[in-house]
């Protein structure tokens, strides 16, 4: 969850003495304070006081709740490193943290958050330690009180570089941080404090609100507001995933059923849809099949007709013969020797193909051919066979023919 998404959240604020709690809503860049209680602990039974204020502010179910206080054991201190991711930085803190604690909790657990980088690159990191067992009374108390929190954030976290001093009892009865260190309470309490968070937060206006009372959880919100909270995520979460809400269990739930109904109705919608056109879909196919079988027979009918126009075209354009035969054959056949034998011959529409024989070693045929009346030789090949038998191909066109070409 990114908090600082948030438009309304709460904050509750912890101690041996009391428990304090106070609700925010953010409209407009505008924080405003919407509810405070403040309820004193009695030590005989300290879950009265949460149950009091929990459920003063909903007990974490309708909005984010974090907690914050100080820890048994817990150290806070201020570290300077470079800009890392928030998994990295947890690596680099671990090993730093032997630096700053004078003994280090066998089971610890820590929080940080960091700022923004200055021109040289370094980042301001808050560290908070403690040890694991110090979350048991934490967790006792939520679970008395039939509560879930989203986080527990310590106060100091929220601090940024040029801050004031500050002093808490309720976080430490014997000293005060102030710029990067512990020193002893001057006593003077926190007088710089309410001038500067009048001007992030919109405060009640009845006199009865008091900001050292609720001085953690003013802190508290103003690093839940900040601009870069939503990055410090992973650096914060130390609460065990039993403590936290899982406030969007029944809305998935919910939604999961929609999403089931919404879809059996489309399935619902698409089998009549479906139906309807797997029923035109077949009668279609039936149509088309149909079509298809009457264009096979009109393509084969279409066949058969142009074959018979085809044959009925050949017949039509065929010569009914040719007159100049017959005078040809005598022509030729006066002009042609005795000694050569006409062995085939073929008479087209054009020309005229003639295959000769002859036993004559010198025959020269062209002066003799060139006689016929209206024929020209186009083609003449002779070809001897041993010494008796000569084979001539002949090809005569008309003049007219061979004069156009």
């Amino acid at each position: 969850m990114i908090f600082s998404s948030q438009n309304e959240f709460s904050v509750a604020a912890f101690s041996r003495e009391f428990i304090a709690g106070v609700r925010f809503r953010r409209r407009g860049g505008i924080v405003r304070i919407v509810r405070v209680c403040r309820e004193k602990v009695d030590p005989a039974d300290p879950a009265a006081a949460w149950r009091t204020v929990l459920k003063s502010l909903g007990r974490g179910r309708d909005c984010p709740l974090y907690l914050t206080g100080s820890l048994d054991g817990g150290l806070f201190f201020q570290h300077e490193s470079i800009e890392l991711p928030p998994r990295a930085m947890r690596d680099a803190l671990e090993l730093e943290l032997p630096q700053h604690l004078p003994q280090l909790p066998e089971k610890h657990e820590f929080q940080f958050t960091t700022g923004s980088p200055d021109p040289e690159g370094n980042v301001p990191v808050n560290v908070y330690v403690f040890p694991a067992g110090s979350l048991g009374r934490l967790a006792a108390m939520l679970t008395q009180s039939d509560c879930r929190a989203d986080s527990y954030v310590y106060p100091l976290l929220a601090l940024i570089p040029g801050d004031p001093p500050i002093e808490l009892s309720r976080l430490d009865p014997d000293f005060a941080f102030a710029a990067g260190v512990w020193s002893p309470r001057s006593g003077n309490g926190n007088p710089e404090w309410p001038k500067r968070l009048e001007q992030e937060f919109k405060l009640p206006v009845d006199g009865s609100f008091r900001i050292d009372d609720y001085l953690e959880c003013l802190l508290v919100a103003r690093l839940v507001t900040s601009p870069g909270f939503g990055k410090q995520e992973k650096g914060i979460q130390v609460l065990p995933r039993e403590l936290r809400p899982r406030r969007f269990r029944n809305q998935l739930r919910i939604t999961a059923l929609l999403i089931v109904l919404i879809a059996a109705n489309a399935l619902w919608g698409f089998s009549g849809a479906w139906s309807e056109n797997y029923r035109i879909y077949r009668t279609l196919n039936e149509e088309r099949e149909t079509l298809e079988r009457e264009n096979l027979t009109l393509r084969s009918r279409q066949k058969k007709q142009e074959k018979e126009l085809k044959e009925l075209n050949r017949i039509v354009t065929l010569k009914a013969g040719e007159n100049g035969v017959i005078p040809f054959l005598a022509e030729f056949t006066r002009l042609l020797p005795s000694n050569v034998m006409a062995s085939s011959l073929r008479w087209g529409e054009s020309s005229i193909d003639l295959i000769l024989q002859s036993e004559a070693e010198n025959l020269d045929l062209p002066p003799l051919l060139n006689r016929l009346t209206g024929w020209k030789i186009s083609q003449l090949q002779q070809r001897r066979f041993g010494s008796t038998v000569s084979i001539i191909t002949l090809k005569l066109v008309p003049e007219d023919e061979e004069a156009g070409k």
